[in-house]
């Protein structure tokens, strides 16, 4: 994803690439088969050869979207939903439930109530989440380790939530967005466990809920030094006795429709409505502070552990 990201040559043999997104359930699904978005595979094929380091911008049908091919991310401009996307060959599984963990986990142990599953510097999930955190998150500081969280209750009841706002909405799609949280080492084990606690909010300037930013450099102000060590899959550590570390957790936030918050908010607006808000943000046409209210609209996805 940075700068020295080797671009992937086009293939000329007979087996076909294909172009995918990932569904409510967390498997990937062809291009073909989203609703809102006519481009197919070989589409994308034809622009990523052209644009492989640039930003595609093009009209849909008559959804404005956008791709960076070098971030491997599509973006539709009207609502502001980001999703990743991804090359390869036939990889798609169908499925019709929320039971699946998304494709990108590993060593999925059942027994445990979560993992924080260290990845490698060399793997594209890793480069893709630096990326995210440095360039666009703007967090000028040296990365000790970034870690997956696997929790399959926390990723079911996100993704049910998701469907529930949908059908109440009436509505296809609810927007969604990566956000930083910056929170003590200390809390990693209980957020991880069982999600960000509404019960331990204060009142913030725009209500009392769980407070996220656009960028990683302003979660870094709420981040505590500690020389705690994280808990790893299997009872591992990572970090250094006595070494000196920050965290942040990077998040997929259903934001929804927002309102700007006020400071005795317990919630956006009453009721749950077709028309009913769903975050507060503190400033409607360029937010960069989200403010939920419902822990099941949130999946704490990266731990990024810094100094």
């Amino acid at each position: 994803m940075g700068d020295n990201e080797e671009v992937v040559p086009m293939d000329t043999s007979e087996t076909p690439l294909f172009w995918y997104y990932p569904g409510d359930c967390g498997r990937w699904h062809r291009f073909e088969s989203h609703p809102d978005n006519p481009l197919r595979s070989e589409d994308m094929e034809k622009y990523f050869g052209r644009k492989s380091k640039v930003v595609f911008e093009g009209l849909s049908s008559d959804r404005h979207i956008k791709i960076d091919f070098s971030a491997m991310i599509w973006t539709d401009v009207a609502t502001g939903r980001e999703m990743p996307v991804q090359r390869g060959y036939n990889i798609e599984r169908g499925c019709s439930c929320f039971s699946a963990p998304p494709v990108l986990w590993e060593r999925v142990d059942p027994a445990c109530p979560y993992q924080l599953i260290p990845l490698s510097e060399l793997s594209d999930e890793y480069q893709n989440v630096a990326y995210y955190v440095q360039t666009d998150g703007l967090l000028n500081r040296s990365i000790v380790s970034i870690s997956r969280i696997q929790n399959m209750d926390l990723w079911d009841m996100y993704c049910l939530k998701k469907k529930q706002l949908k059908r109440i909405k009436g509505v296809k799609e609810i927007q969604e967005k990566y956000l930083f949280h910056g929170t003590e080492i200390r809390n990693v084990d209980s957020i991880c466990t069982y999600n960000f606690d509404l019960g331990l909010c204060v009142r913030g300037s725009y209500g009392k809920g769980i407070y996220f930013a656009k960028h990683a450099a302003y979660a870094d102000n709420y981040s505590q030094s500690s020389t705690d060590q994280l808990p790893l899959y299997g009872g591992e550590t990572r970090g250094l006795p006595g070494e000196s570390t920050k965290v942040i957790f990077l998040a997929q936030v259903m934001v929804g429709k927002s309102t700007v918050g006020r400071m005795g908010f317990q919630k956006p607006d009453p009721g749950s409505s077709k028309n009913s808000h769903d975050s507060c943000v503190d400033d409607i046409a360029h937010p960069k502070m989200f403010v939920i209210f419902d822990p099941n609209q949130i999946y704490p996805e990266y731990l990024i552990q810094y100094k």
